[in-house]
């Protein structure tokens, strides 16, 4: 009997490293072919191993999407929950660091932030359907949008923001953050903390712009 796939939630540090290796090769794989044209054996030739090894970890193409798509999400929410629980930040001052560190971490992590595009196709091929991961990564999902809803509901509150729709500003900052996966593209030569920083700090300045009162 096969093992239960390793998620990034496992207590075995082995098995964690094991596993995120193997995240890293389909995360490479399915950004540069897509998700329906890439195969268990090109992520095994991304990865330099067998089948097997991939195997001995997750079961379907779809595990490994559901496995990559949950560590992208983790990682935002690790990276915006912190400030959007702050109680001390002015509204404004707030979204601007969640964008801020939300577009960090799409660029820091481009290549696993990218496959959540696909997530479309699993559900046409029925992979992952109705599966407590998949329900897990809906949930997560609706949790990291929930905090840019609140923070603007409580900037229309104060005054700081228009009085506006703020689930639709919510995903349209979203839709904004998470597109950077189709412009944003690492060069080695000018590639820097810095220039993150830059474009981090530009999309953070325009949201916040966006709704100021």
């Amino acid at each position: 009997m096969r093992q239960q796939p390793v998620t990034s939630r496992s207590q075995d540090p082995k098995r964690q490293m094991g596993a995120r290796e193997i995240l890293d090769a389909a995360a490479l794989a399915f950004s540069e072919r897509g998700y329906a044209a890439t195969s268990i054996d090109d992520v095994a030739d991304v990865l330099g191993a067998t089948k097997g090894r991939i195997y001995h970890y997750f079961r379907t193409k779809g595990e490994l999407f559901i496995g990559i798509h949950r560590r992208g999400i983790e990682w935002i929410l690790e990276a915006i929950g912190p400030t959007a629980e702050r109680a001390d930040l002015a509204p404004a001052d707030k979204l601007r660091e969640m964008v801020r560190q939300h577009a960090l971490m799409m660029m820091e992590h481009h290549t696993y932030m990218g496959v959540g595009q696909f997530l479309i196709d699993i559900h046409l091929a029925g992979e992952g359907r109705q599966s407590a991961a998949m329900e897990e990564i809906l949930r997560m999902r609706r949790q990291f949008e929930d905090y840019y809803v609140k923070v603007v509901e409580d900037g229309i509150k104060t005054g700081a923001f228009r009085d506006t729709d703020p689930n639709l500003v919510a995903k349209a900052m979203l839709g904004a953050v998470n597109w950077m996966h189709v412009w944003y593209r690492p060069d080695e030569t000018r590639d820097t903390p810095e220039q993150h920083e830059r474009i981090a700090t530009t999309l953070a300045d325009h949201a916040v712009y966006g709704i100021v009162a």
